[in-house]
C-alpha cells in the first residue's frame, strides 16, 4: 500500500495504486473522503517525511537546484519553469492584495500590480478625483496639456 506514496499531491491516484481501483470517479470520491481522516492526513504526512528523509533532501537543496537550473538552462521555456516553480514553492504567486483609499473614501483592490474593478462606478469616481488633481496641478492629461483649450486635440 505505501507504492500509494509515489502519488504526492494526487490522493486520487494514490488511492487508485493503493486499491487496485479503475473507477477513476469513485476513487476520487473515495479519497477525498479517506483523506478528510486525521489519521490517514497524518500517515501521508510521515510517509512524506520518511521519504525526503531517505532521499537526503530538504527544501533548500530542491530550491538551490530550482535556482541554478534558472540561471544556467539553455532553453529559455525550462528557465521560466523552474522561476514559476520556485514562485509556487516559497508562496510569491499567491496575489498580493492592497487597499488603497482616495479622498472620499474610494476603496481600490490591486492585485499583484494589476487593478482588479470590482464595482465599475467606484472606478469612475477613482479617475474622476484623479483627473480632477491633475487639473488642479496643471499636469498633462492623456497627451492634452490642461488648461489649454486651443490645444489640438487627437483624433
Amino acid at each position: 500500500m505505501e507504492v500509494a506514496g509515489e502519488c504526492w499531491g494526487n490522493n486520487t491516484e494514490a488511492y487508485c495504486r493503493a486499491f487496485g481501483v479503475a473507477n477513476r470517479d469513485a476513487a476520487c470520491a473515495s479519497a477525498a473522503r479517506l483523506f478528510r481522516d486525521p489519521a490517514v492526513k497524518a500517515r501521508v504526512a510521515w510517509l512524506r517525511d520518511q521519504s525526503v528523509e531517505e532521499m537526503g533532501v530538504d527544501r533548500a537543496w530542491i530550491l538551490a537546484k530550482r535556482k541554478y537550473i534558472a540561471e544556467h538552462a539553455k532553453n529559455a521555456a525550462d528557465r521560466l519553469r523552474a522561476i514559476e516553480s520556485m514562485e509556487r514553492s516559497l508562496g510569491l504567486d499567491s496575489p498580493i492584495k492592497i487597499d488603497l483609499t482616495h479622498q472620499g473614501n474610494v476603496g481600490v483592490q490591486a492585485m499583484a500590480g494589476v487593478l482588479k474593478i470590482e464595482d465599475p462606478l467606484q472606478f469612475a469616481r477613482i479617475m474622476e478625483a484623479v483627473r480632477a488633481k491633475r487639473e488642479a496641478e496643471g499636469k498633462t492629461i492623456e497627451g492634452e496639456s490642461v488648461g489649454d483649450e486651443n490645444a489640438a486635440r487627437p483624433a
